[in-house]
Parts: C-alpha cells; structure tokens; sequence
C-alpha cells in the first residue's frame, strides 16, 4: 500500500521534497536511517516513485546508503527497476555507486525487476551493465525468461529473444515460461509462445509435467484460469493424438 504524506518516508515517496527536507532540518526524523516497518527506507520509496530530486538529495546530502536492503533484501535499486522508473535506476547506478549484482532472499536481481515490469529503456539500461549477467538464475533456477512470461507481455519476451535468451528455460519446478503464463492466464503471451511463427514454439512444454505430476492445463486450472486451462487441455490432446482443431478456436 502506498504511504500517505505524513511523514518523512511519506514525503520521500510522494516526492515532496520541501517537506522531508523540512523534518530533516526540524530533527523531526533522521532522513539517514529511517525506515519503515518492512526495513524499506526512504530512498527506497522514492526510487520506486521515480522521484529523481528525492533521490538525488537522500543519496547527495542526507547521505542514504544506496545499497541498503530491507527485510527481503531489496535495494532502492531493485525498487526502480520494479516500477519502471529508468531515470532514477540511471543515476543510482552511473553516478550514486548502486551495486546492480546484489540480490532478494529469493536471488532475483534488479534485472529479473526490470523485465517483470516491462519497462525497455530499464531493461536495456541492466543488458548494457559490464557487471549484469542477464541469463543468471534466482534461487529457484528462473530465468527472465520466467520473469516476463508471468507479466503476460509479448513484447518483453520479444525483446529477451532479440538478446538471443533461451526462452524454453525450465525452472527447477519444471516449470517453464509457458506454466508461467499459464499460471496468470495470460493467453496473448501463451499463443505467442506456443504458436507465433516468429516465436520460439515451445510446444513440447505441454507434455511437461512438474515435480507434482501436474500439466500446465492442471496448474491453469489451480490458479482460478478455467477458459485457459481448457484451450491448453485441447492443446494437450492434440500433441497426444487426440482431438484436432480443438487447440486453434
């Protein structure tokens, strides 16, 4: 949920600079080390806001360690790139220092953020990073191939295969980018992935079962995706030599 401004890390998050500069010299908080009950700190909220002037004052004058982490070890970078918020992921790393390898508890990386939200200017802005791998795994073997399945967008993954990214990566789950879109009901993503000629056809993926025996149809229909899991349950049949046409209405 989003801060209201009462506050100084309420103030840093809305990108009212006049405000928090104006607690900070009232002593009514110490800008350096606040942070909230998720050990997210002013910085932080404002990468995340894309607040630039915020940022530039928390990291220029206050001071802010630029690579602090909260409870689940994110960082104010890692923060903008989540958001989409180039600009300020730019400053972070080319000027304030930010260490773009640093990683949550579950591995992922300001990368895996960048793709998630599907902002390009932040994803080519990591690509170009001398020290960001972009074919790294997190913790459970996910690629950002993984990452941009689950947000549903065909022109991230367009542009992960533009950078010659395996995207028929499977995970240690078993579960490959098409379970991942399965799982969101992101249908436009699954044809593309599945059927596109200018995709990679990741049909084989269907016969996949994960660690629990599941389809990607079983995992759809879990996760509350019924119209989904149908039409890859036809999908299914098909590759099984089954029904025909079912998969293509």
């Amino acid at each position: 949920m989003p801060l209201r401004p009462i506050g100084g890390i309420g103030a840093c998050a809305v990108g009212d600079l006049a405000k928090a500069r104006g607690l900070a010299a009232d002593a009514e908080w110490l800008p350096a080390h606040a942070a909230d009950k998720h050990g997210s700190t002013a910085l932080m909220w404002a990468s995340g806001g894309g607040h630039l002037p915020v940022v530039r004052w928390l990291c220029e004058e206050v001071g802010v360690a630029v690579d602090a982490a909260n409870k689940d070890r994110r960082t104010a970078l890692q923060w903008a790139c989540k958001t989409g918020q180039c600009e300020v992921a730019a400053y972070l790393l080319d000027v304030a220092g930010a260490d773009p390898t640093l990683r949550m508890k579950d591995g992922s990386s300001a990368f895996d953020w960048a793709v998630l939200s599907g902002d390009v200017p932040s994803m080519e802005l990591l690509a170009s990073h001398p020290r960001v791998d972009i074919a790294a795994l997190n913790k459970f073997g996910c690629a950002a191939v993984q990452w941009a399945a689950a947000a549903g967008s065909v022109a991230t993954l367009r542009w992960l295969q533009s950078k010659r990214l395996s995207l028929g990566h499977v995970n240690d789950a078993n579960h490959g980018a098409v379970v991942k879109a399965a799982w969101k009901g992101h249908r436009e993503a699954l044809e593309w992935l599945l059927l596109a000629a200018d995709g990679p056809q990741l049909v084989e993926q269907l016969d996949l079962l994960d660690l629990e025996g599941r389809t990607v149809a079983d995992l759809a229909r879990q996760n509350g995706q019924g119209h989904v899991a149908t039409w890859l349950d036809g999908l299914i049949r098909e590759r099984s030599g089954g029904a025909k046409g079912v998969g293509t209405s």
